[in-house]
């Protein structure tokens, strides 16, 4: 995934894609740039798992401000008709780039959404971990036991600008987003109550800076697109007109 943010051969789309086209069918994993794109395939992942008789879900993760695409209405009218094993996460950060929710959205919650498409709505507030993980298994375990999809609306921070450079002059709450980052808030959760101790932390923490360095080094040393190739992956090859 690296190598394909820096341009390069050894990326997922072999340096074609850049950061807004990412895909990887070792994890089944796709992102776009089109706003709401990945509901419509979540959708057709999850007739495929249900007429596999599979166990598996899909998931579509979105922002707040792609609930108010057609293709996100779409799609959440089609997975209840048909019932389908996928659930619909709305990570709410109350920014669509430079336009808060209150003046783009009709409803407070787009959890409230899901009544309209007779499917449950469920919003978690203040970046909860455990709520996260209560109401994706209990969204999950619906799906796999045919009882259709699920909304859930996670109401969370941006912690940056919407794109590099951004300078957010719009955001009157710039101040106080220090203070509400998730990650230090959890890990003082965790210390306080004995399931982490700060050793364990301090590992983890020189762990994952490895992990990122590592991947960028990768990244620099590999090769860039050869210019000559550039209409290769355009389209299937091997196939006859």
């Amino acid at each position: 995934m690296t190598a394909e943010i820096f341009g390069r051969e050894t990326g997922l789309g072999h340096g074609r894609g850049g950061h807004m086209h990412l895909f990887d069918p070792s994890t089944h994993f796709s992102c776009s740039g089109i706003i709401a794109e990945g509901f419509p395939p979540a959708l057709g992942q999850a007739f495929a798992f249900q007429r596999q008789d599979s166990a598996r879900v899909a998931v579509a993760v979105t922002g707040e401000g792609a609930a108010n695409q057609g293709a996100f209405h779409e799609s959440l009218n089609l997975a209840a008709l048909w019932q389908l094993p996928v659930v619909f996460v709305v990570e709410d950060n109350d920014w669509g780039i430079s336009v808060p929710r209150s003046a783009s959205t009709s409803v407070a919650s787009n959890a409230d959404r899901a009544a309209a498409y007779g499917m449950p709505g469920v919003r978690v507030e203040d970046n909860s971990v455990e709520a996260v993980h209560a109401a994706a298994g209990e969204a999950i375990a619906r799906a796999r036991s045919g009882g259709g999809p699920t909304l859930i609306e996670v109401h969370t921070l941006r912690l940056w600008g919407h794109f590099e450079g951004d300078a957010e002059g719009y955001r009157p709450d710039l101040a106080s987003v220090p203070e509400r980052d998730p990650i230090p808030i959890y890990r003082d959760r965790l210390l306080e109550t004995g399931a982490l101790n700060d050793a364990q932390y301090q590992e983890m923490q020189k762990s994952a800076a490895e992990r990122v360095e590592d991947a960028i080094d990768f990244a620099k040393g590999s090769p860039t697109p050869d210019p000559l190739d550039h209409l290769s992956y355009v389209f299937s090859e091997g196939v006859n007109s």
